[in-house]
């Protein structure tokens, strides 16, 4: 059988001579399937490159996200120590806060014994919950912990500041160093004998003694008035006045601040006074009340 050809006729541009060139059958069949082989071989092999830089692509966004969580786990790590060292500074400062307020005198008098001490939690965390607990929980937690610690922090400041307030305008000091020549209560008028209520109480001194406030306040009255002589009253708040009688002059005047230990007279005899001493009253409300409770002892 013979055998069949293609022929190929080539023409070139510069030239008339044509070339020709026989192509058999079976070899146009082997070069196309070589042909198709080759193109489904390209075709795989672009997939496969695609796929390649897809999953190429995949890995280095991976990657990013994984630096990111690092990233982002280093500064939650960071910040729990933060906060736990917070935590740690303001549990030791609401501790010490609370041993001050609660060994007061002051405060245990603000105390109200007829609440009881209840409280607890409302949520019921197990205790595999608590342990399994993963970071970003925990410094929930710790914030939680941290706020409630502030809140508690901040009321407590405002009770201290409180009490600070009521010393600095509670008369807490001897306005003159001496013996009490005559108590608080009923006592015999030193000028007739008889049975009296005496208003305050007379402190023994040498004549021009300095009489020191006893605490913060503004001077009322800073004149002569009758059996009193001399007279100073200052008006310390919240309903709480003191006098000081008997004074030989005044340093303080009507209208003027003065401060705990501040000099506002001199001790006298002046008005209805047998010796050099010094009468002081404290009154809440205008009541006359024992100023003895609110002198220090042994000091």
């Amino acid at each position: 059988m013979a055998k069949r050809f293609y022929t190929c006729i080539i023409v070139p541009h510069a030239s008339s001579r044509l070339h020709k060139l026989r192509i058999p059958e079976q070899a146009l069949y082997v070069l196309a399937v070589i042909g198709l082989i080759s193109f489904f071989v390209a075709v795989g092999l672009g997939f496969t490159y695609t796929r390649m830089a897809f999953r190429t692509s995949d890995y280095d966004q991976l990657q990013s996200e994984n630096q990111e969580l690092k990233i982002e786990k280093k500064n939650l790590e960071v910040s729990a120590i933060k906060l736990s060292s917070k935590i740690s500074d303001l549990e030791s400062l609401s501790e010490k806060l609370t041993k001050v307020l609660e060994s007061d005198t002051f405060f245990k008098k603000l105390a109200n014994p007829g609440i009881k001490g209840l409280g607890g939690a409302t949520t019921d965390y197990s205790t595999a919950d608590l342990l399994t607990r993963n970071l970003k929980e925990n410094m929930d937690l710790m914030k939680d912990r941290a706020e409630h610690l502030e809140t508690q922090f901040r009321s407590l400041q405002q009770i201290a500041d409180n009490r600070q307030q009521l010393i600095r305008f509670t008369p807490g000091s001897w306005p003159i160093r001496g013996a009490i020549g005559s108590p608080f209560g009923l006592r015999s008028d030193p000028f007739t004998g008889e049975p009296e209520t005496h208003m305050g109480i007379d402190i023994i001194g040498v004549w021009g003694t300095p009489v020191h406030a006893p605490a913060d306040g503004v001077v009322v009255f800073a004149q002569r008035q009758s059996d009193y002589g001399n007279l100073i009253v200052v008006d310390h708040g919240n309903g709480m006045t003191t006098r000081y009688g008997h004074l030989s002059r005044f340093a303080a005047r009507n209208g003027q601040a003065v401060h705990k230990g501040d000099i506002i007279g001199y001790v006298g005899t002046t008005g209805r006074s047998t010796a050099p001493h010094l009468h002081y009253e404290v009154r809440l409300n205008d009541r006359p009340v024992n100023p003895g409770k609110y002198l220090p002892r042994g000091d």
